[in-house]
């Protein structure tokens, strides 16, 4: 909308110095180079930020911590007590033998690699 108002304003102002070249006339040329400037700031200025853009831009902060928090060795239960429950948690069992799990936390983007109720790695 704001760059449909842009271009009226733009094309007033071109007729007005089309029909400035032919008569002189400052005071119309002034003042539709005024609303031109005015349109420009409109269109392309600084703009008030909506509460949706500014919730968009600011990091999601949840109450639990951050896998930064987790160690290889912590103790499942710590872990559980400083991240929470995981989003998903997967049977590793298959693949690194038994006792092996995955906790997946998506919200910190994060998963944390379990044998035996210890943490091997954290991704």
């Amino acid at each position: 909308m704001t760059t449909i108002l842009f271009g009226v304003v733009l094309l007033q102002w071109i007729v007005v110095v089309a029909i400035s070249l032919f008569k002189r006339i400052p005071k119309s040329l002034i003042a539709s180079s005024l609303i031109l400037a005015a349109g420009y700031v409109n269109a392309f200025g600084v703009r008030r930020d909506s509460t949706a853009l500014k919730a968009a831009a600011l990091p999601q902060h949840s109450a639990m911590g951050s896998c930064a928090l987790i160690e290889p060795g912590m103790s499942a239960e710590a872990v559980r007590t400083r991240l929470g429950k995981p989003s998903d948690v997967r049977d590793d069992g298959k693949i690194r033998g038994p006792g092996a799990v995955t906790w997946v936390y998506r919200d910190s983007r994060c998963a944390i690699h379990l044998l035996d109720e210890k943490v091997e790695l954290v991704e």
